[in-house]
């Protein structure tokens, strides 16, 4: 993964990739373009979750026990993902 240097100009915060190899700078990016461009590189899949959905799916399933198994699970990956 390509290093960056931060560059503050006038209190404000950008950033240049550096190339060791080649002791030279890429262009100068704010924050919000290098936050764009990486996450274009790593973001591998969009997934949209509607809990809309997913409470009338719940509400499908006949089975009361398998019901609030999954409404628990459901609940605890939302804590996992506050952490």
């Amino acid at each position: 993964m390509a290093k960056y240097h931060r560059i503050i100009m006038n209190g404000e915060s950008y950033y240049r990739e550096y190339s060791h190899g080649l002791d030279s700078y890429g262009e100068m990016l704010s924050e919000k373009e290098l936050v764009h461009m990486l996450l274009e590189e790593v973001v591998d899949e969009e997934i949209e979750i509607s809990e809309r959905e997913i409470e009338a799916a719940l509400r499908r399933i006949p089975d009361r026990e398998d019901r609030y198994l999954l409404q628990n699970y459901i609940r605890y990956l939302e804590r996992v993902g506050r952490e």
